[in-house]
């Protein structure tokens, strides 16, 4: 039987592995792309459900990781085009191998660079999604406010996040529920629904808005 390695991301994880859940670098960063995107995987299938995506959408993905959504909505909702923004290099050469063939063809684009700080050229998103990046941001409610300047009228938002290590507690996902339904209020977001999902190894919350 396959052993499959776990990292927790608590405060008792060494501070350089930290940094590497949030700006995963190097042959280390690759291996906690791994790491992420086989961890992620159910509630990245459960979020990108939640997106009414339709032919010709242009979608963002903020925290692409390893490029794992980003490869699923390519082929399951082929006439769309993603866009992807991290901080990470090391994840931006990953998920382009793993999209190549959308990256070659224009359908998918990939930035490194803060989100509060990330200006694409005259877009503007029908839908906006995150899955479990939100907690990294360093200007939660300055990178929300950004996202809702880059939406379409009526476009989507949705931000899905499962507490982890030593916040890995129901009351964690309905905390973050509360925390960012009022921060998407503020950001001028309506239309806020709050969904919760049993998933290992914690209670996961998602979030869908419109603007």
């Amino acid at each position: 039987m396959m052993k499959v390695l776990r990292i927790e991301s608590g405060d008792h994880m060494p501070f350089s592995l930290q940094k590497q859940f949030r700006e995963p670098k190097g042959l280390m960063g690759w291996i906690v792309g791994k790491i992420m995107e086989f961890d992620n995987r159910r509630i990245n299938k459960w979020s990108i459900q939640r997106i009414p995506i339709r032919k010709g959408d242009h979608i963002l993905e903020v925290g692409f990781g390893p490029g794992y959504c980003i490869d699923r909505i390519m082929k399951k909702h082929p006439g769309t085009a993603v866009d992807g923004v991290d901080l990470s290099p090391t994840m931006m050469d990953t998920a382009n191998h793993k999209n190549k063939k959308a990256v070659d063809e224009g359908r998918v684009r990939l930035f490194v660079h803060d989100i509060c700080e990330f200006q694409p050229d005259n877009v503007q998103y029908d839908h906006i999604f995150s899955v479990n990046n939100y907690p990294l941001w360093s200007d939660k409610q300055k990178a929300l406010s950004h996202l809702f300047q880059m939406m379409k009228p009526e476009g989507t938002l949705l931000i899905t996040v499962q507490p982890r290590g030593e916040e890995e507690r129901d009351s964690r996902a309905r905390n973050y529920a509360d925390e960012i339904s009022g921060e998407l209020a503020t950001a001028g977001f309506k239309n806020i629904d709050i969904q919760y999902k049993n998933v290992r190894p914690a209670l996961t919350v998602s979030l869908s808005c419109t603007k």
